[in-house]
This record gives structure tokens, sequence and C-alpha cells, in this order.
């Protein structure tokens, strides 16, 4: 047993050595292959060309490997610097974009502000944005941005280009609450185009959120229609008169009616302006 596991080992040993030898002579031939394939005899210079061939290829082959990969990732770097300065040049464009519209809202803001003192040039006249518009169910009123420090008091008439806003109702050092026409605690009174007697016009909360007012007060014997035009009577202190308010848009009721009223119209959108004038005096 011990005889036949030493002669199987040696056996093994013998194909290494084998093994061994052959490799050797392979890497001394393609060794030589590689030094003699420039060699001035055509011969060896063949023969070192055909056994160098495989070598060459497969060198070729993780060469291009190796650079494929390399072109990879220097692509994918150059691809993501340019995303990058793509993304940079898109926010510059974004900013670039908000202050050009930026500075178009402020040349409309100013044009409307001129047409409102164009308009009411007659009068003494400060002019305002708006900053904040209260969102309830009830009220219609907003904020402008000039106050007690701007000579503005209680009571004084809130206009637009187009016509009558409403009037101060609250005033503090910078800013200033406007009660809109809309708003149904508000009420002035008014001239009917085709009537020299005056109605009045109310704010109500059902008609508000349509942009629209309720005539009341209506002479019995009124010969009124739907177009005619209104216009602030000048009674009361708040409202100069003449500053056109609204166009009647349907009558309820007719002539000699107790109870005959009339739908209103405003000139202004109120809910969609950004700029007023309050008539100081």
């Amino acid at each position: 047993m011990n005889y036949r596991y030493n002669f199987d080992d040696k056996k093994n040993d013998k194909k290494k050595k084998i093994i061994f030898i052959i490799i050797v002579i392979i890497a001394v031939i393609v060794f030589s292959a590689f030094f003699f394939r420039n060699s001035s005899n055509s011969i060896v210079s063949k023969v070192s060309t055909v056994v160098v061939y495989p070598f060459d290829k497969l060198y070729e082959f993780v060469s291009g490997g190796f650079s494929g990969i390399k072109s990879y990732f220097a692509n994918s770097k150059k691809l993501n610097e340019e995303k990058e300065e793509l993304e940079n040049k898109i926010s510059e464009l974004e900013m670039q974009l908000l202050e050009s519209q930026k500075i178009l809202d402020e040349n409309t803001s100013l044009k409307q502000m001129l047409e409102i003192k164009k308009v009411y040039q007659h009068f003494n006249i400060k002019m305002a944005k708006i900053i904040y518009r209260e969102h309830d169910n009830w009220t219609q009123t907003f904020k402008i941005d000039i106050g007690e420090n701007d000579g503005i008091k209680l009571n004084q008439a809130v206009v637009h280009k187009d016509g009558l806003v409403g009037y101060i109702s609250s005033v503090e050092k910078d800013t200033s609450t406007v009660t809109t026409i809309l708003d149904p605690s508000s009420s002035v009174s008014v001239s009917i185009s085709t009537v020299n007697e005056p109605a009045i016009l109310k704010g109500d909360l059902n008609l508000k959120s349509q942009n629209r007012l309720t005539l009341d007060f209506i002479p019995l014997d009124a010969n009124i229609s739907i177009a005619d035009m209104l216009y602030t009577s000048g009674l009361g202190a708040t409202y100069p008169a003449s500053i056109p308010v609204g166009k009647i848009i349907e009558v309820i009721n007719n002539k000699n009616d107790m109870n005959r009223y009339a739908i209103v119209e405003p000139n202004v959108n109120i809910r969609t302006i950004s700029e007023v004038g309050v008539i100081i005096d």
C-alpha cells in the first residue's frame, strides 16, 4: 500500500515538472519572439510575428477595455460638468427673468399711478400700493402702504383711475385700511345720470363676491334704465362729487314701486387692482 502511494506521488511530481518545463519553454519562445520580431532576418521576424500575434491581440483588447472605461468616466465627468454649468445658466436666466418681471411690474404700477393722478389732477392726491387684502366672508377691505406719516386721515376717499374704491377706515403710522364700496357696511350717496335726486348705493353681503352692489332709495317717479351711470353726489363729508362709481345692470320692480331697487356693477374691479389714490383734500 505504501509503495503504491509513493509511486503515484512520484508520478504527479513528474507531471508537474513536465508542465513547468513546457511553461518555461513557451515563455522563452514568446519572450524570444517579442525580442526578435523586429529582426533583420525576415524568416525570424515572420515566425516571431506569428508567435506574438495572439498576445498583441490580447494586449489590444485589454488596452481597449481600459481605454473605454477611462473614456466612459471622462465623458461622465464632462457630462456632469456640462449639466452643472447648464443648471447654473438656467438659475441665472430665471433670476434675470424674475428681475425683468419685477421691472415690468414696477413700470406697470407707475403707469397706473400716473393715470390715477392724471384723472384726479384737480385733487391733492397721495398714491399707494395695496399690500394686504382681507380674506373673510363678511368684510371687503384691504391695507395700503401709506399712513399718518403721509398725511392720511380717517374717512378720506380712495379712488382708482376708473372710479370710486372706498374710504379710509383705519390709520396707522405707515399703513392704512381701506373699506371698499363692496363692504356690507358701506353706503354711498350717488346721483343717477338721468335723475337729479340722489339714491343710496350699498354693499351687499350676497353680491360682493360677484363684484356687485345694491342701489336703494330710488325716487319713486324716477325713470331709470340699464346702463345708467352713477356718480358720487357730494352729500356727506367723505366723497367729493362727480366721481364715477358704477352702472346699473338690472332693475328690480317697476316705477312707483316702494320696493324698487337695482343691481350695480362698479366701474372698478376692486378684487384685481394693485394701486389706488387717496384724496387728501
